[in-house]
C-alpha cells in the first residue's frame, strides 16, 4: 500500500505549468510569463496579447510542429475533447547551434466557442517536462512508473517484466479497453491480441529496436496502432515508453503508458478528408483560386488563375495590380467599387462580373466571388475568393439577347425591337419642334407561290437577297424589320413631309421588283404591296401605327397588289367593321342566327323541281337578313367557314330528308351543298358525309357537293384522292361557277365529277347579245362529251329558259323561284304534287 501511495506522490511532482490564450479573431497569442520563460522570450508586458502564434510554433521542434497543428485544427473543426500533446522546443534567447538544445513540453488546450458554435479563442496550459523526460531514462522501475502516471494521469502504464514476461496494467489501462482489472491477466497477450493483426508489427518493432544494437541506454519509443476494446470496436492507441537496460546494455524491462487517441485520429482524419475536398473541389471546378492579404497588399494568385489569363505560373507577381491593370477600363471602376462595398461591410460578400484582358489581348468575362477575414474590430485584414470564367455564357446570353429581337433568317431586327424603335420615335415626335416620321410595311406579293412551287428552301433564299436590298434601300438612321415570313417593315425617321415617306415606299418598290437570280439560274420577279402610316395621324401607342400601315396594306393588296396606299381615317373605320362583324358572326353561329334558304333547281325538259341548292343566310338581331358576299368572305379569312360549312352540309341533309319523306318521287329529290376550299382541305370533309350519311336515311346520289375550280388545281392529286373517296359513297360532286376559274381539261377528265354548273354571267350574255352566250355552248357541249350533268345558274327570263332548254338538263334561277325558307319550299312541293309546276318554258 505504502509503495502506491509513494508512487501517486511522485506523479504529482509536475512542475508549475505556463499560460496561453490564442483569439483566434485576432491572430494573437497570450503567453503567461511561465511560458515565456520555457521559451526563452522577453517578458513583455504581461497583461497584454503582444504575442503571435509563430512566436510559439516557430521554437517547435520540426518533427512536432505537424502534430501540434493538427491538434490545434481539429479543435477549430469542432471536436470536443480537450487536447494533450507533447512536443519539443527549443529557447528563443539561445544561439543558433548545429545541434540545438531541445526541452520537452506537454501542452494540454481546448477550444472557446461564440454563441453560433464558432470557435473564437484555444486556451490552455503548457508544462516543462524535459525533467521527466530524462528521468524516463534514467529512473528504474518505480521512479519511470510514477513519472509517466505524473506526465499523463489519462493515460494507462504499463510495467512489461522481460525476463518474468508478466505485465503489470494500472487500472486506466484496463478502463481505457473497457476491461475490468480484477478479470485482466498479466501475461503479455492481454495486450498484443488485441491490437489488430495489420499493426501488431508496428508496437513489436519498436520494442525491438530498444535492444538492438546501437541502441542508445535510454532510448524511448512512440507508436500508435488500433485496437478492440471489450466490446469489439476499434480504438486507436498512443503508445510510449522506454527500455530499461542491465549492466550489458540487454533491456530487461519496457515501461510506459497508453492513450486513446480515437477522437484525435478522427479529427486528423476528418481534416484530411476535408483538405482533400478543398482541392478536388477547386481542381473541378476550374476555377481560379486568389488570397488577398490587404495589410501588406500581399496577393496568391493560384497557377488555375493565371492559366485561365494564358499566363505560366512565374509571369504574375503577387499584387493587386497584377489583377487591376488587367481588367478593362470601362468595368475597373465597378470591380473596385464591389469590392470596396464587401470591405466596408455594405455587402455581405463580394460577387461581380468584369472583364479582363489575356495574355493576348482578348476580352474575356470574368465572375469573381470573395469573403473578407475580419479583425476584433471588424475591420478586413484579408480576403479570398474565386475567379470563373464566364465568357461562354456571357455570349450566349448576348446572343439569345440578340435573337430576342432578331430575325434568326436575316438579322433584321423583328417586330418586338421594331415596335420598341417607334414608341421612341412616338416619344421624340411629342417634342416641340421634332420632324415627322413614317412606318412602312412591304408585303410579298403571291410569296407562297414560289415557296409551293420551288420549296421553301429556295422561297429562304429569295428572302435573304430581299432583305438586303431593302437594307441596302435604306437610309442610314432608319429601321428595317422583318415581321413575318414575306412581311417587312421600314421606319422612315427624320421626314420633311409625307413625299418623302412615299418616295421611301417607291424606293423600296423598285429593289424588290428587280428579277431575283437563284443559283438554279431561274429568274424570279416580284412586286409588293406597300402601306404607309405617317406620324402626323396622331398615335399614343407604336402598335397603332403598325396596324395602320398595315391596315393600308392591305387595301392595296385587295386593289390589285403591286401598289402603294396611305392610311386614312376610313380605313381604320373600315377595319372596326371587320371586327365586329367577326365578333357577331361567331356569336351568331353559336346562337342559331344562321339559316339555310333554299332554291329550286328545275329539270328543264318538265318545269318540274328536281331538286335545291342550299344558300347560307344570316338574320342578324339588328341588321336583319346579311347578304352572303358580306359574310361568306369574312367567314373564310376567319376560319369560321368550317364549322359554319358543316353545320349547313348537317341541316340541308336533314331537311332533304325530310322533303323526301313527304313528297317522295320516282328520281328523289337532290340538295346541292356548296363546301369551301378550308372545309374541303382541314375539316375532313370525307368523314363528316360518311357520319351524316349513317345518321340520316337519304339515297347518298341525292347529296351534291358543290366545289369552285381554284380549289381542284392547287392540289389535283389530293383533290382526286378526296373526291374519289365522297364518290366511292355514292355522293355527286359538281364544279360550280365552271368557266371564271383556272378550267383545264387536263385535269376535268381525271377527276370524278357529276356535274358542271355554268355560271350566271354566261347565261346572262344570252340576254344581252353579249359573246359570252357562246361560252354556253361551249360548256354545255363538253358536259355532253364528259356525260356529265349540266346546270345553268342565274336564269331570270323566258328567254334565257328557252335558250337553254335544248343544251342544259337542269337550270335554277329568278324566273323560276327566289330562294326561299322550308315553309315556302314545301308550299311549291305540294303545288307541285297538285299539277301546278314551276314555270316552264314556252
Amino acid at each position: 500500500m505504502n509503495t502506491n501511495i509513494d508512487r501517486y506522490l511522485l506523479a504529482e511532482k509536475a512542475g508549475t505549468e505556463g499560460v496561453w490564450d490564442w483569439d483566434l479573431r485576432s491572430d494573437t497569442l497570450y503567453l503567461s510569463p511561465r511560458f515565456k520563460e520555457f521559451l526563452g522570450l522577453p517578458p513583455g508586458d504581461s497583461s497584454r496579447e503582444s504575442n503571435r502564434p509563430n512566436d510559439w510554433l516557430s521554437l517547435v521542434h520540426p518533427e512536432d510542429v505537424d502534430w501540434l497543428h493538427a491538434s490545434f485544427e481539429a479543435q477549430m473543426v469542432g471536436l470536443s475533447v480537450p487536447f494533450q500533446i507533447e512536443h519539443r522546443v527549443r529557447r528563443a534567447d539561445s544561439a543558433a547551434a548545429a545541434k540545438p538544445h531541445w526541452r520537452w513540453l506537454v501542452c494540454r488546450g481546448m477550444a472557446v466557442m461564440d454563441d453560433s458554435g464558432e470557435p473564437i479563442r484555444l486556451v490552455g496550459s503548457v508544462a516543462d517536462i524535459t525533467d521527466r523526460k530524462h528521468a524516463e531514462k534514467e529512473l528504474r522501475r518505480s521512479e519511470e512508473r510514477y513519472a509517466l502516471a505524473a506526465a499523463a494521469s489519462n493515460d494507462g502504464l504499463y510495467d512489461w517484466d522481460l525476463v518474468t514476461d508478466r505485465v503489470y496494467f494500472s487500472p486506466r489501462w484496463a478502463s481505457l479497453l473497457g476491461l475490468s482489472p480484477a478479470k485482466l491477466t498479466d501475461n503479455p497477450r492481454e495486450w498484443l491480441g488485441r491490437i489488430l493483426p495489420a499493426d501488431r508489427a508496428i508496437l513489436t518493432d519498436a520494442m525491438a529496436a530498444l535492444g538492438g544494437a546501437g541502441a542508445e541506454p535510454e532510448a524511448a519509443f512512440q507508436v500508435e496502432y488500433r485496437m478492440r476494446n471489450a466490446a469489439g470496436a476499434i480504438r486507436w492507441m498512443a503508445c510510449r515508453g522506454i527500455a530499461v537496460l542491465d549492466a550489458d546494455g540487454k533491456p530487461t524491462r519496457l515501461v510506459g503508458s497508453q492513450a486513446d487517441v480515437t477522437d484525435r485520429k478522427t479529427a486528423e482524419q476528418r481534416l484530411r478528408q476535408s483538405e482533400e475536398r478543398y482541392a478536388l473541389a477547386a481542381a473541378g471546378a476550374a476555377d481560379g483560386l486568389w488570397d488577398w492579404h490587404i495589410d501588406s497588399g500581399e496577393v496568391y494568385y493560384s497557377p488555375r488563375w493565371k492559366a485561365m489569363l494564358g499566363f505560366d505560373d512565374a509571369e504574375i507577381a503577387g499584387s493587386i495590380e497584377e489583377w487591376f491593370q488587367r481588367v478593362t477600363p470601362g468595368d475597373l471602376d465597378g470591380l473596385r467599387t464591389a469590392i470596396n462595398l464587401h470591405l466596408t461591410g455594405e455587402r455581405p460578400h463580394l460577387q461581380h462580373e468584369f472583364r479582363i484582358r489575356d495574355k493576348a489581348g482578348q476580352e474575356m468575362w470574368m465572375l469573381v466571388r470573395g469573403l473578407a477575414v475580419r479583425n476584433d474590430s471588424g475591420c478586413a485584414v484579408r480576403m479570398a475568393g474565386s475567379m470563373t470564367d464566364i465568357t461562354a455564357r456571357k455570349k450566349a446570353e448576348q446572343q439569345i439577347l440578340f435573337d430576342a429581337v432578331h430575325d434568326s433568317m436575316t438579322g433584321l431586327p423583328n417586330r418586338t425591337l421594331l415596335l420598341d424603335r417607334i414608341g421612341q420615335a412616338l416619344d421624340r415626335n411629342r417634342r416641340a419642334g421634332a420632324r415627322p416620321f413614317a412606318t412602312i410595311i412591304i408585303d410579298l406579293d403571291r410569296f407562297k407561290a414560289i415557296n409551293d412551287a420551288l420549296g421553301t428552301s429556295a422561297g429562304d433564299r429569295v428572302l435573304r437577297i430581299i432583305a438586303r436590298r431593302l437594307d441596302a434601300s435604306r437610309r442610314v438612321g432608319d429601321t428595317l424589320a422583318r415581321l413575318s415570313a414575306d412581311e417587312f417593315a421600314v421606319l422612315v425617321d427624320e421626314l420633311d413631309d409625307a413625299g418623302d415617306a412615299l418616295e421611301a415606299a417607291e424606293r423600296m418598290a423598285r429593289s424588290i421588283s428587280r428579277p431575283v437570280t437563284l443559283e438554279e439560274g431561274r429568274d424570279i420577279v416580284l412586286t409588293a404591296s406597300i402601306g404607309v402610316a405617317l406620324s402626323q395621324t396622331g398615335y399614343d401607342r407604336a402598335e397603332d401605327m403598325l396596324r395602320d400601315a398595315s391596315l393600308a396594306m392591305y387595301r392595296a393588296k385587295s386593289g390589285g397588289r403591286a401598289r402603294i396606299d396611305v392610311f386614312d381615317a376610313n380605313l381604320r373605320r373600315q377595319a372596326m367593321a371587320a371586327m365586329r362583324m367577326e365578333a357577331d358572326l361567331r356569336a351568331g353561329l353559336e346562337q342559331g342566327q344562321l339559316c339555310l334558304h333554299y332554291q329550286p333547281i328545275v329539270l328543264l325538259e318538265t318545269g318540274g323541281i328536281a331538286g335545291f341548292e342550299a344558300l347560307m343566310r344570316w338574320n342578324h338581331p339588328d341588321r336583319g337578313l346579311v347578304s352572303p358576299a358580306e359574310f361568306i368572305p369574312l367567314a373564310e379569312e376567319t376560319g369560321l367557314i368550317a364549322p359554319m360549312g358543316r353545320w349547313a352540309l348537317g341541316e340541308a341533309v336533314r331537311q332533304l330528308a325530310a322533303w323526301q319523306a313527304r313528297f317522295p318521287r320516282a328520281t328523289p329529290l337532290f340538295m346541292s351543298v356548296n363546301v369551301s376550299t378550308r372545309q374541303f382541305r382541314d375539316d375532313d370533309i370525307v368523314g363528316a358525309v360518311r357520319d351524316l350519311l349513317d345518321a340520316v336515311p337519304i339515297p347518298p346520289s341525292s347529296l351534291k357537293l358543290e366545289l369552285t375550280e381554284s380549289l381542284l388545281v392547287q392540289d389535283p392529286d389530293e383533290c382526286r384522292m378526296l373526291m374519289q373517296s365522297l364518290r366511292d359513297m355514292d355522293v355527286r360532286l359538281s364544279i360550280d361557277d365552271f368557266g371564271t376559274g383556272y378550267s383545264s381539261l387536263a385535269y376535268l377528265h381525271k377527276l370524278p365529277v357529276d356535274v358542271l354548273k355554268i355560271d350566271r354571267s354566261f347565261v346572262r350574255a344570252v340576254s344581252t347579245g353579249e359573246g359570252n352566250a357562246a361560252i354556253v355552248q361551249v360548256i354545255a357541249g363538253l358536259a355532253t362529251i364528259l356525260r356529265l350533268d349540266c346546270v345553268a345558274e342565274g336564269v331570270e327570263t323566258a328567254d334565257e329558259a328557252v335558250y337553254l332548254r335544248g343544251l342544259c338538263q337542269y337550270a335554277q334561277g329568278y324566273h323560276f323561284a327566289r330562294p326561299a325558307l322550308p315553309e315556302a319550299i314545301e308550299r311549291l312541293l305540294a303545288a307541285e304534287d297538285e299539277h301546278i309546276a314551276l314555270p316552264a318554258p314556252a
